[in-house]
């Protein structure tokens, strides 16, 4: 089984000098479906914004498909986040439609229209909006948001998927929901990675919990 992420004696310290992660050693396999579980201000979106390369790390090593993220130019560090799907935490969609949100994205990275309007179809029936390819994404309801954030961080294929905090203020039922789509995504054969501050709603045998308390990784049997 191929390693997708390899993280090695990783730590990090803010502007601030609070130790926000401290000698972190993490593995992800091509295929895991990962959950980083914590509580708020543990570190949880650093460490996702260090392996999508949207912030430099300072100590230790980070290897994604075996590439150092450190020693990357400029152009093939741009090349790696194109392989690199991710959702922020609290995802705001651009004042256009659900249809209109993905194609743009997609656009912008090159494609031709006819093929972002595909890659753009096939990414939101694997989320199920296909009904909703009009409507303003700005006035979706909560759980459509984070399924319209989705399919925004899939539509072109990435090597991996990072998560922050797709549940957070969702309903129970709809926690279940993302959770669901995230299990039928690694199905699908994505590699992902996801946070969450609470307990999920349900455990499974393809699903990793990493717990991050005090800076450290902790794997859950």
């Amino acid at each position: 089984m191929s390693v997708i992420v390899q993280l090695s004696e990783l730590s990090f310290v803010t502007d601030d000098g609070i130790k926000v992660l401290e000698d972190v050693h993490l593995r992800v396999n091509r295929g895991d479906l990962v959950f980083v579980v914590g509580p708020a201000a543990a570190g949880k979106s650093v460490l996702l914004g260090l392996l999508g390369t949207q912030i430099e790390p300072q100590e230790g090593q980070i290897l994604v498909h075996g590439r150092n993220i450190a020693r990357l130019s400029r152009r093939k560090a741009f090349d790696l986040r194109r392989q690199i799907g991710l959702l922020p935490q609290g995802f705001i969609p651009l004042g256009k439609s659900v249809m209109e949100n993905v194609t743009f994205k997609l656009r912008c990275l090159g494609d031709f229209r006819e093929q972002a309007e595909e890659k753009a179809l096939a990414a939101l029936d694997q989320v199920g909006l296909t009904s909703k390819l009009a409507q303003m994404a700005t006035e979706l309801d909560p759980i459509d948001r984070v399924r319209l954030g989705i399919a925004l961080s899939i539509c072109d294929e990435p090597l991996l998927l990072l998560l922050d905090g797709p549940m957070i203020d969702l309903s129970s039922e709809d926690q279940e929901s993302v959770y669901s789509l995230l299990e039928q995504l690694n199905k699908r054969g994505f590699t992902i990675v996801a946070t969450a501050r609470d307990s999920l709603p349900r455990s499974g045998p393809s699903i990793r919990i990493v717990e991050l308390i005090d800076g450290r990784v902790e794997e859950k049997s």
